[in-house]
């Protein structure tokens, strides 16, 4: 945020209020923080926005500090949680707006957008070339066939590694 906005930027975690006492027009911090030390946002961003949904404490501070806009971000939104909204900010915001980008829609916004490597975090190692391919090929929808073939196998492969993927893949070639 400073490289674009530069000293307009401040940042403020555990009730500190010194960068809103400053005048600063783009502040990060908690929405708690935030409701401690404003009594009204022009705009907010919540990362991590489902925790917001259906919890008491963050509809409240919502509700009171009445942004005219607000984005969420999370990486997984469960389903249910879309209902859990308090109609108080659908009154003052409007309906939401949900936005779903998977992977291969990113690579399509933008072509040199990397995958994240989630496997070598499960099994705490990298991939190797061919490896990163496969991943890739799974993820961006390349790997054309059965449905419920493909998913038996992109599941097998980044859950059980390479040596899994390869005998259920000959045992499956037949098929």
């Amino acid at each position: 945020w400073r490289k674009v906005f530069g000293d307009n930027v401040g940042v403020e975690y555990e009730g500190n209020c010194e960068s809103f006492e400053k005048g600063k027009k783009i502040i990060v911090s908690t929405p708690f923080t935030t409701a401690k030390c404003l009594d009204k946002a022009e705009a907010m961003i919540i990362d991590e926005v489902h925790h917001a949904f259906g919890d008491a404490r963050y509809e409240e501070i919502l509700v009171n500090l009445e942004p005219r806009f607000l984005i969420g971000f999370t990486a997984l939104l469960p389903s249910y949680k879309k209902y859990l909204i308090d109609p108080r900010l659908i009154k003052l915001l409007g309906q939401p707006e949900y936005l779903v980008y998977d992977f291969k829609s990113l690579t399509k916004i933008d072509p040199s957008f990397k995958l994240p490597k989630a496997i070598a975090d499960i099994f705490d190692s990298d991939f190797n070339n061919l490896e990163d391919s496969v991943y890739e090929a799974f993820f961006k929808g390349l790997i054309k066939g059965n449905k419920e073939t493909i998913k038996f196998l992109e599941l097998t492969f980044y859950t059980y590694g390479k040596e899994a993927f390869c005998e259920s893949y000959r045992r499956l070639i037949g098929k």
